[in-house]
């Protein structure tokens, strides 16, 4: 899979660009059963909603699903992060944010790379976030909001320092922006929200700035993020890294897989 100019346009313009109807049915399927499987099996790799029942993510099922080992290897996914990056990449991090039905709670206005940055020595911004729809996203289950173009603003420091924070999941509370910083940044950037059925693709920078709200809905939302990071540009682990499902330590470059698939 190659991206147009266009939306390569898009990428770089607006931060983010959506590539409609990637997976077939089946194969949405197919991984929504091997995450069922994975999801069942407790550990710190699962995090859970405010109730600790509800799964609200679980993070590098690649490293445990064959499945998903495949699935990051994919054309279709790792093909376009490629093409943005113009590097060779590896899996900084893989999660499934699952917000489920009548309730799957928000995520916090925030950019990733200041977290990666404090929390991992990320040495610079130049991640691509690939995030595969594993149900219809629409604009009542909860979808992902972005500020167009607000990636093009550069970091924007935090107080809070994910050393703070310990050296597990960190929630993008921590970093969030105040209600006043984003009411000034919506007064320049459009809020938008990439919608469309589950198969399809939204490749994202790690500097937009986005956030989600509670899912109230009676459809499930549950969204596939891969970050890929290039080689060149793999960090150097400074005191106690965090566990490996969080901070992929594997940083051999990723060979594409250009099969389709009929199942994964």
């Amino acid at each position: 899979m190659t991206l147009t100019e266009e939306q390569l346009a898009s990428y770089r313009n607006d931060g983010f660009v959506l590539l409609e109807n990637t997976f077939s049915g089946e194969e949405i399927e197919t991984l929504c059963l091997a995450l069922a499987e994975d999801q069942r099996v407790p550990g710190p790799r699962l995090i859970t909603e405010n109730d600790g029942v509800t799964p609200r993510s679980i993070y590098a099922s690649h490293t445990r699903h064959p499945v998903f080992e495949r699935l990051v290897r994919s054309e279709r996914l790792l093909g376009p992060a490629r093409q943005i990056a113009d590097d060779d990449l590896y899996v900084h991090q893989m999660k499934v944010n699952s917000k489920q039905a009548f309730g799957g709670e928000e995520w916090a206005w925030h950019q990733d790379y200041i977290v990666w940055r404090d929390a991992d020595n990320m040495r610079a911004a130049s991640q691509v976030n690939v995030a595969l729809f594993l149900d219809d996203v629409t604009e009542f289950n909860g979808p992902v909001i972005f500020l167009r173009g607000s990636h093009r603003l550069g970091t924007l420091e935090r107080a809070a320092s994910a050393r703070d924070h310990g050296a597990g999941h960190i929630d993008p509370h921590e970093y969030a922006l105040t209600p006043v910083e984003l009411a000034g940044l919506v007064k320049q950037h459009e809020m938008v929200s990439p919608k469309g059925a589950r198969g399809g693709v939204l490749l994202f920078s790690p500097q937009i700035v986005h956030g989600s709200g509670t899912n109230v809905s009676p459809f499930a939302r549950r969204l596939l993020i891969l970050t890929y990071n290039p080689v060149s540009a793999a960090p150097t682990p400074v005191g106690a890294p965090r566990p490996e499902h969080l901070v992929g330590r594997d940083h051999t470059p990723l060979q594409i897989d250009r099969g389709r698939f009929d199942r994964l």
